[in-house]
């Protein structure tokens, strides 16, 4: 028989085992873990997926009026901007009321 072949012949019974042996660690994986093991991250990844169909009873979903949409939109393209009016915060007066437009402080 030729010393080549009878190598090969060899081997492959041991690149069998090497392979079972090297198998036989990933056999259960998960067998030291907890049984809740990725819960958290199940859940985390749930609560951030918007659900399309969602109804909330009691609140009316916001409307839009398209007559007013039509005019700012062409507004917008005339560069007629109506801007907003000016918005101020509020600031804590020193014997403790909210003092700001509107309030008589």
């Amino acid at each position: 028989m030729d010393p080549m072949a009878m190598c090969c012949t060899r081997m492959i019974p041991l690149a069998a085992l090497a392979a079972v042996a090297a198998l036989a660690g990933c056999a259960d994986a998960r067998r030291d873990l907890s049984p809740d093991f990725g819960a958290a991250v199940r859940t985390n990844l749930a609560a951030q997926i918007a659900d399309p169909e969602a109804r909330y009873e009691g609140v009316r979903q916001p409307g839009g009026d398209g007559v007013r949409a039509v005019l700012a939109a062409g507004r917008y393209g005339k560069d007629q901007v109506v801007q907003p009016a000016q918005a101020s915060t509020s600031s804590i007066d020193s014997k403790g009321g909210a003092k700001g437009p509107g309030s008589a402080n």
